[in-house]
């Protein structure tokens, strides 16, 4: 017997709160994580001293991930506002954006670029 497999969905509530929610895959079906629809990109909280804005795009980094729990529920907590802040030295010491952004870290077959690319992400 071939068992069902979890397949994790993200549910924007009326008061756009983002609930995250599993469900079961048949067997033999083809959903998958790619076939769900990306959160809109959002801006990001800029401190002080941020050379600049950063927006953040879920289409952009789902392309490079095989599902959203690479980041979420081990960098990132799924609420929005709910992880700690992203800084400079939290990137730095691998957390974070940091801990893929470290300049060896390969995804789908390519080194994701270090975070003392600042332009890359701060427009």
């Amino acid at each position: 017997m071939t068992a069902w497999r979890p397949l994790a969905l993200v549910v924007r509530t009326a008061a756009g709160v983002g609930l995250a929610l599993t469900a079961l895959a048949a067997p033999g079906s083809t959903a998958a994580i790619s076939e769900l629809k990306a959160p809109p990109d959002f801006p990001m909280l800029k401190a002080e001293t941020s050379p600049g804005q950063v927006t953040f795009s879920h289409a952009i980094h789902r392309a490079k991930v095989a599902k959203c729990s690479t980041c979420h529920m081990r960098d990132f907590k799924m609420k929005r506002g709910a992880s700690e802040p992203v800084t400079l030295v939290a990137k730095q010491e691998g957390k974070l954006c940091g801990a893929c952004h470290d300049g060896k870290t390969t995804l789908a077959g390519t080194v994701v670029f270090p975070i003392d690319e600042c332009d890359r992400c701060h427009k």
